[in-house]
């Protein structure tokens, strides 16, 4: 019995500190969400052009005179009328001269004018949808919290950021690790947002004029461990949380639930049911929450239900 013990004790000595010995990253939840938005297009224009060109071309007469004919034509002048037909003679010479050297003017004229015009108008509108790729911080810290209390050492991992025109590429966790974006962790919890919604609702309390006011932030996480010397997933599993923030008020009631309030109820119970499924897959040793059914007594849970709700008078 006391070497059984010693057995034991050895055991559990090198289970705990193989634990302490290993080192883990855990990310925060990646998420891609479609954002659907409205647009509106409308846009009128107009222009115009004008152009023009013209020509002109003109011609004279070349009315130059010989001055051998007019000097003769003095001549015979001056010698007091008496060779008048010479005179005559000389004066018939000139003037067909002068008739030889006319030319006579000619006259064109061209032009050339254009003008266009031209509109147009475009209307649109419809949907157009955008893909976001990011991180939802604040949701990962009672994980975190747990590993370490379960004696794993807790490594930083750094935020992945988005770049233009990102595909599905961004939930590629072993090119992450390769690209030793979690360097010095021997694991790697990658936590993908499946689905997330947030609804609320209200019911009346019977016996009163009260409703209760009940808001839920439901959110949907598929889990995978990664080993980053194998690149093979030692553990697999989705799980699923809820925040509530309730309210009991009359029926012109200007409640607000907390989102605050909301993500942090739903951020305790993620934590819960990830520990329950590494434990469920012999990741964790031990286990400080109630193990998933069929390992022991189910714990109840209490929700604020108006049929529950008994009124005093």
């Amino acid at each position: 019995m006391q070497n059984f013990k010693k057995l034991a004790v050895t055991l559990a000595a090198a289970t705990l500190g193989l634990a302490q010995a290993q080192t883990i990253a855990v990310t925060d939840l990646s998420y891609k969400k479609e954002v659907r938005e409205f647009f509106y297009y409308e846009a009128a224009s107009a222009k115009s052009s004008e152009s023009g060109a013209s020509s002109y071309k003109a011609s004279g007469h070349d009315r130059s005179t010989s001055d051998y004919a007019a000097s003769t034509s003095a001549s015979a002048t001056a010698a007091g009328g008496r060779n008048y037909g010479y005179a005559n003679a000389n004066v018939q010479a000139n003037v067909a001269s002068r008739q030889r050297n006319d030319k006579a003017f000619q006259e064109q004229s061209n032009s050339v004018y254009a003008n266009s015009s031209e509109s147009s108008y475009v209307k649109t509108f419809g949907d157009k949808v955008r893909v976001q790729y990011s991180e939802l911080m604040g949701m990962s810290g009672d994980v975190r919290g747990a590993l370490i209390r379960a004696g794993y050492k807790l490594m930083q991992a750094r935020p992945s950021v988005a770049q233009n025109g990102e595909t599905d590429q961004f939930f590629d966790v072993v090119g992450k690790i390769k690209n030793g974006q979690f360097a010095g962790a021997q694991y790697v919890l990658y936590g993908v947002v499946a689905a997330m919604e947030a609804r609320g609702n209200r019911e009346p309390i019977r016996g009163t004029n009260n409703f209760m006011y009940k808001s839920e932030l439901n959110l949907t996480v598929d889990y995978s461990l990664i080993d980053t010397k194998t690149m093979q997933a030692v553990a697999a599993f989705t799980v699923m949380a809820v925040g509530d923030d309730n309210r009991i008020d009359g029926a012109q009631s200007t409640f607000r639930p907390s989102s605050a309030k909301m993500m942090k109820n739903a951020a305790s119970e993620l934590s819960e049911e990830v520990q329950k499924q590494l434990y469920a897959q012999g990741f964790l040793k031990n286990l400080a929450v109630q193990p998933p059914g069929g390992s022991g007594m189910p714990q109840p849970t209490y929700r604020d239900d108006p049929s529950t709700l008994k009124v005093y008078k």
